[in-house]
């Protein structure tokens, strides 16, 4: 690259002195093809720097290895989850790195950039428009990789988003979604843009009609809001709440938390949530714009009617949840919930469960076979129903040291058992772990044991309502004081 001076040079020898470009070329020393270049220029100006090597960074040299690993390391990753340059830079920092971040998006920076379609600026007024979309996002389960659909609800008035982590994308959880984030932020925007979703479209018509969901249409008349849906293939028109759901993913899930259940992911992305949106200046202000939530919660759970099996159990999906034995061969109701399942019997609870995600399990309750196990209590030990590692460790240990001691010992342990009806199950570990300290072993003993540790504690245990209706009403009939009379009187002589 030459100089500003050479090249008013040659464009001088060529235009004033009327030099040919062989004579130009021997005199300066350039080739002949550069000499035409700059004498064909139209507007001289002075000649661009281009990078003939990279930058060196010497600030940087050291950490470049380090660098390379988290790049490497994130090619096991899914895309959405590789660290960006800012988390590169942070990272960096807590390492000691004095440079700046330019320095590291100089190292990150592709040679080449796709271009980008333009988007015009755009404003919300406060509390009147949200957008609500569905991302995807991997973390660790006790140990396991998992994945987790992630539900995202941004108010584009502020800025402010809410997420909550599901594991499927089905209609409860799509409205679970949206009673969360609705309870979080107090309020209801008054329009929500959607993508075209299954679980609140049928069918797409022509321009912007579609064929709603009933349930979706209810949910919507409950809240009182509007909604609209993005043209297909265009999830662009409601580009704020993928870049929230982004945003979310690098936040949150770059490393991979680490939980034991989506409860425990819930409250951790909800404390990561509240922490951004106290630095939002206009988050207070949002949410006081929103209309008011109704009175009622909405009902997003999904009913169907089921068969108990002779297992006493219910099958919804593909997994088996249990019920009590005396309802084998009844039809109940079933209520999915995002997160539970209950089963219904004449509008009353008869069991209740957290829901499980997998295929082919089993939801047992110990409780809703114990009268069953009372008959056929010699199968205690070989039954799937009763599972040791389920309860503390004392309680096996007292059942095998009662099944030695008495051949009906397992009977006796199954009516230990059904004292968790009546008392906090910690007072009855701690009355069995005295039983066997003092060499007591059966129901009786266990019960008396009990009952001196209330009583010494002075704790009281409530009776529960089927027990009150149980106890027969007593009527006390007042007795008759004017036969008293004749005693206040100094009596009847014929008593004496």
């Amino acid at each position: 690259m030459i100089k500003m001076a050479q090249l008013e040079n040659i464009r001088k020898m060529y235009f004033m002195e009327g030099l040919s470009i062989r004579e130009i070329s021997r005199k300066t020393g350039l080739h002949r093809d550069t000499i035409s270049r700059y004498i064909s220029l139209e507007e001289p100006k002075p000649p661009k720097y281009k990078f003939t090597k990279d930058r060196m960074h010497p600030v940087l040299g050291p950490y470049i290895p380090m660098i390379q690993q988290i790049l490497e390391d994130d090619k096991t990753r899914h895309r959405k989850q590789r660290h960006t340059g800012t988390k590169i830079f942070e990272i960096l920092k807590q390492e000691g790195f004095t440079g700046g971040y330019n320095t590291i998006s100089d190292y990150l920076r592709k040679e080449y950039r796709k271009q980008r379609e333009a988007f015009l600026p755009l404003e919300f007024e406060l509390g009147a428009y949200a957008e609500v979309d569905w991302t995807e996002a991997y973390f660790y389960l006790r140990g396991k990789e998992t994945k987790a659909h992630i539900f995202v609800m941004k108010l584009r008035g502020s800025g402010g988003f809410y997420v909550r982590a599901y594991p499927f994308e089905k209609q409860e959880a799509f409205f679970d979604g949206h009673i969360k984030c609705f309870e979080f932020m107090n309020g209801t925007p008054y329009r929500i843009a959607y993508d075209n979703l299954k679980t609140a479209v049928k069918k797409v018509l022509q321009g912007g009609n579609r064929d709603e969901q009933e349930q979706f249409i209810a949910l919507r008349t409950h809240y009182l809001y509007d909604s609209t849906f993005c043209r297909p293939a265009r999830g662009n028109e409601k580009g704020g709440v993928e870049n929230a759901g982004k945003e979310a993913v690098r936040r949150f899930f770059v490393p991979y938390p680490d939980v034991d259940s989506f409860d425990e992911l819930n409250n951790y992305l909800h404390n990561e949530c509240l922490k951004l949106l106290e630095a939002n200046p206009k988050w207070e202000a949002e949410k006081a714009a929103l209309r008011p939530l109704p009175a009622v919660r909405f009902d997003g759970a999904r009913y169907k009617e089921a068969k108990v099996n002779r297992y006493s159990m219910i099958q919804f999906e593909t997994n088996r949840y249990s019920v009590p034995t005396s309802y084998v061969g009844e039809r109940v109701t079933v209520k999915a919930s995002a997160e539970r399942v209950d089963v219904f019997s004449k509008g009353s609870v008869i069991a209740e469960h957290p829901r499980v995600h997998g295929r082919n399990q089993d939801q047992i309750t110990l409780d809703h076979y114990l009268d069953l196990l009372l008959q056929k209590s010699r199968a205690l030990a070989n039954t799937k129903v009763y599972k040791p590692q389920t309860l503390p460790p004392i309680y096996e240990q007292y059942r095998r040291c009662l099944s030695s001691r008495n051949p009906k010992g397992n009977r006796e342990f199954v009516k230990i058992l059904m004292l968790h009806r009546d008392y906090p199950p910690e007072q009855v570990a701690d009355a069995i772990e005295l039983a066997m300290a003092y060499n007591v072993y059966g129901y009786d003993g266990v019960l008396n044991i009990l009952g001196q540790t209330l009583v010494s504690s002075h704790r009281v245990i409530p009776i529960s309502k089927e027990k009150l209706q149980s106890i027969p009403e007593v009527t006390v009939k007042p007795p008759d004081l004017d036969k008293y009379k004749a005693l206040m009187s100094g009596g009847d002589r014929q008593c004496q």
